[in-house]
């Protein structure tokens, strides 16, 4: 949950904020670029816990969000085959298709905190004219775009599985436990 709602706040703040070198921000331009920022050391947080929680954890493995063998690249392939063709993967947890892109958001998350965070700590080293910085803005505003796409798609692939009788937002969103 954790995940879900700093990353859809960095996503809404960044509709706000003005950037650092913008010399004419408004006073809510700034007030959101500073929120962003420590919103974003919150999100990295959350983010690198995660990895530590996969790391150990039993329930979920590496295998489910990243199905590389030659099992998991078939159950992949067989879902999105199955979706080709009209029928949505079940709501299992385990599922191959879901388990990758959840792997791939995380992945997302992770350069997108990454980059955030390298990002702020330059600023605050007056380094915000280096090569470095740049190459950090550039990578991180890319990546902010995917992440809008995923976002959406994420959002709409739960409303569709809620709408075709699957529990989906209970799952996500822990209701009723």
């Amino acid at each position: 949950m954790g995940l879900f709602l700093t990353i859809t706040a960095q996503l809404f703040l960044s509709l706000v904020m003005a950037g650092p070198d913008d010399k004419h921000q408004s006073f809510l331009e700034h007030s959101t670029l500073i929120t962003h920022e420590y919103v974003g050391l919150v999100a990295a947080t959350i983010i690198l816990a995660h990895w530590l929680y996969l790391a150990l954890a039993e329930r979920i493995t590496f295998e489910h969000l990243f199905p590389w063998s030659a099992a998991g690249i078939r159950s992949v392939i067989s879902e999105v085959s199955g979706l080709l063709r009209g029928r949505l993967p079940d709501d299992n947890e385990q599922a191959g298709l879901a388990g990758f892109i959840h792997g791939l958001g995380l992945l997302l998350a992770t350069a997108m905190g990454f980059t955030g965070t390298v990002m702020y700590f330059l600023l605050q080293a007056g380094q915000m004219e280096s090569t470095r910085y740049g190459i950090a803005v550039y990578i991180h505003g890319t990546l902010a775009n995917v992440m809008w796409a995923y976002w959406i798609g994420h959002g709409l692939m739960a409303i569709m599985h809620q709408l075709l009788g699957h529990d989906t937002l209970r799952g996500i969103f822990r209701l009723g436990r």
